[in-house]
């Protein structure tokens, strides 16, 4: 009978391991609070309050920090949460590189058309 109890003990000890593996990548604190008083978060909220356009900032603390506490709930790990954060003011700050991108389709459209009403010969 021992025998036979003793080959589930590996299988007990299996979760513990794996909650020891997890890195800093998959760690998740307890609640919000704790989160933005990680370094990490810190880091992450003057990073982002030192960025500048025209001489002004781009964020406030007070805004990087909400988005970090409303953020925070939906994703698994500390690190996820921020790389979202990130991607999310770097939209709203127009630093992904989409305005351009658009902005350069946008040209090249208008350029066709006004090339399209010359061959046609309507103005141009």
């Amino acid at each position: 009978m021992l025998g036979f109890l003793g080959q589930f003990r590996p299988a007990a000890k299996k979760p513990e391991e794996e909650v020891e593996k997890k890195g800093p990548e998959t760690q998740k604190s307890a609640n919000a609070d704790e989160f933005l008083k990680s370094p990490a978060a810190k880091s992450f909220v003057n990073k982002w309050a030192g960025k500048e356009r025209d001489g002004k900032p781009l964020y406030k603390k007070r805004g990087i920090t909400r988005l970090l506490r409303t953020i925070f709930p939906s994703f698994d790990s500390d690190k996820e949460a921020l790389l979202e954060c990130e991607e999310l003011l770097k939209m709203l700050g127009g630093m992904d590189k989409l305005e351009g991108f658009l902005a350069g389709w946008k040209a090249k459209s208008e350029g066709l058309i006004k090339g399209l009403r010359s061959a046609l010969g309507g103005k141009g």
